[in-house]
């Protein structure tokens, strides 16, 4: 697989520590991936016309 998009669904704050250091480690060395978190970036919309994506961030 080769993922152009990765969003982590995290609470702001949570007590479990998510997401783990190794997860964020991992995924940064996806060459051209981006990376969006809804603790900081708000809701994250993912859309698609079946031959392209778009994402936007909603706080």
């Amino acid at each position: 697989m080769h993922p152009d998009v990765a969003v982590i669904s995290v609470g702001a704050g949570n007590d479990y520590g998510h997401p783990a250091p190794a997860t964020l480690a991992a995924l940064r060395e996806v060459h051209g991936l981006d990376l969006y978190r809804t603790d900081e970036d708000g809701r994250v919309v993912i859309e698609s016309d079946g031959k392209r994506i778009s994402v936007r961030e909603e706080r």
